[in-house]
């Protein structure tokens, strides 16, 4: 059985708390595409079987964040769980906006001492789990849009929508439009509404994972085929299925990235460049 299902995660449980409640009664590897801190909500995307083979493709997609920043005051985690310390500082509606001009397109960012990325072969959170300071390393990411939706003068808080690519850490951008106003800032909610073409509306909650749900289908529940309908469909002989089955290269197809249907279904992803397709994952008949 190979499923991508679609979570809405509450404040407070751990991504792979919702792997492991979703893991429950099922034999296939489950796993799941791109982590959400325990303080942020919203959709996450469980994959199980064949499923956590497409685990890079759905991380690689854009998401949407409903992001409200906090101003007047900074953490040490950039979110509410690190230690808060007032600036004294205040902002306007007009000079956060006039601040979002600088954060769209290709920004760098600072990885967070609290992350999962390695340094010298160890998560950085680890280290700052034992209060040792790290220097992190700065990446370049994609914010494809950001627009504000509302702001609270009077809390000093404003609403945002963000647009992002690949490894952006929303609360690091959140600190960075706070220190660009001169009042300070953090990350004080987090909700991630949208993966790709999946929506936190049609998402499941965490209550209602169970082996039946993933057999039934239903609200939040894919099968591999139905998640990949995003890419190209490409259609191949019963000739050219033999060679993509074994991860042979193809000719033809779409350029990019693409879905290969044999006769018998779903073959593979493969990526096309030169004239020449090559395979990126191949699944079994089975899958």
């Amino acid at each position: 059985m190979s499923r991508v299902v679609l979570v809405d995660k509450p404040v407070g449980p751990t991504s792979f708390d919702m792997v492991r409640r979703a893991r429950r009664g099922v034999r296939e590897r489950v796993g799941h595409a791109g982590t959400l801190d325990p303080f942020a909500s919203g959709l996450l995307l469980v994959l199980m079987g064949q499923a956590t083979r497409i685990s890079n493709l759905l991380m690689a997609l854009p998401k949407e964040y409903d992001l409200t920043v906090q101003f007047g005051a900074v953490s040490t985690t950039a979110d509410p769980t690190g230690a808060i310390t007032p600036t004294g500082g205040c902002t306007t509606a007009a000079e956060v906006v006039v601040a979002l001009d600088d954060f769209r397109g290709r920004i760098k960012q600072r990885v967070p001492l609290t992350s999962a990325v390695k340094v010298d072969g160890e998560p950085l959170y680890k280290k700052a789990h034992r209060g040792e300071f790290a220097e992190t390393p700065e990446r370049e990411v994609m914010v494809y849009d950001l627009s504000m939706i509302d702001f609270d003068v009077e809390a000093q808080t404003a609403r945002l929508l963000a647009l992002t690519g690949s490894g952006t850490y929303a609360r690091v951008l959140a600190e960075s439009i706070g220190r660009a106003t001169g009042a300070g800032g953090y990350a004080s909610a987090l909700r991630r509404t949208r993966v790709g073409p999946f929506c936190v509306d049609k998402a499941s909650s965490p209550e209602d994972l169970s082996p039946e749900r993933y057999s039934e289908g239903g609200l939040g529940v894919l099968s591999l085929e139905e998640a990949l309908q995003f890419l190209p469909r490409h259609e191949v002989s019963a000739e050219e299925a033999c060679l993509a089955a074994n991860g042979n290269q193809l000719r033809g197809g779409p350029e990019g990235r693409f879905c290969v249907y044999g006769p018998d279904g779903l073959l593979g992803i493969y990526e096309q460049k030169d004239d020449t397709a090559k395979p990126l994952v191949v699944f079994p008949r089975t899958a």
